[in-house]
């Protein structure tokens, strides 16, 4: 078999990509909300960030834009496990309401099982960064 100038740039980039991917999953580790999984991780204790969002909010965009650049330049925010909740699933849910969520763009930040603090359409990476440091 002959390799074409084409295939070996596309094994070349399929590489670089499955390489940058690797080194953000170990950098950073942002999973889908569940009620389990949520229960899961508050009994784990460690701490961890509840971001409610949609995918078409600009508020939500930039809350995670910033989250995004305080875990590339902190090296204590780089192990922080992000949790996505879908506020157009769970709005009016029986655990939106448990959890006391007014609207998307809401920041809870949990440690040791409790609610240490939470924003509410911030986008500041003051007052983010201060809010993550309110776990760490």
């Amino acid at each position: 078999m002959t390799f074409t100038r084409r295939m070996l740039i596309a094994a070349a980039a399929a590489f670089s990509i499955s390489s940058l991917t690797s080194a953000n999953v170990a950098v950073a580790k942002t999973v889908d909300f569940t009620q389990a999984k949520f229960e899961q991780y508050l009994k784990g204790g460690k701490p961890f960030m509840l971001g409610v969002h949609t995918s078409w909010c600009s508020t939500c965009a930039t809350q995670k834009r910033v989250i995004s650049g305080l875990r590339k330049q902190d090296a204590a925010y780089k192990n922080l496990t992000v949790m996505e909740m879908d506020w157009d699933e769970y709005r009016g849910s029986a655990i939106g309401k448990k959890l006391r969520i007014p609207r998307r763009s809401t920041l809870i930040m949990y440690t040791k099982g409790k609610e240490v603090g939470r924003i509410l359409s911030g986008t500041s990476p003051k007052s983010i960064k201060g809010l993550i440091d309110k776990a760490l």
